[in-house]
């Protein structure tokens, strides 16, 4: 349940900002790409990953999902930038 919940919110907010003109959609990219550089920095490193001595999944399945949590944000940007559009006419 927590992840679709995650995927709600990386999707919402970049929506958010794109469509009420707050951010830009470069910045909010930028944002975004600096967010999930951080992620997979602290995934990197392994503390986040162990409970114990043991790995609860491999790096490159955790990298994988915050690569697509990236695609879902910036999915958010694109769509509101349309609506953005849309309404502009």
């Amino acid at each position: 349940m927590a992840g679709y919940l995650i995927a709600v919110i990386a999707f919402l907010v970049p929506f958010g900002l794109c469509v009420t003109r707050i951010g830009r959609p470069a910045t909010t990219l930028i944002v975004g790409g600096t967010l999930a550089a951080g992620w997979l920095v602290a995934l990197a490193t392994g503390g986040t990953n162990k409970v114990g001595d043991r790995h609860i999944a491999p790096l490159w399945f955790l990298a994988g999902l915050v690569l697509f949590l990236y695609a879902i944000w910036c999915g958010g940007v694109l769509l509101g930038m349309r609506i953005r559009r849309l309404r502009a006419r």
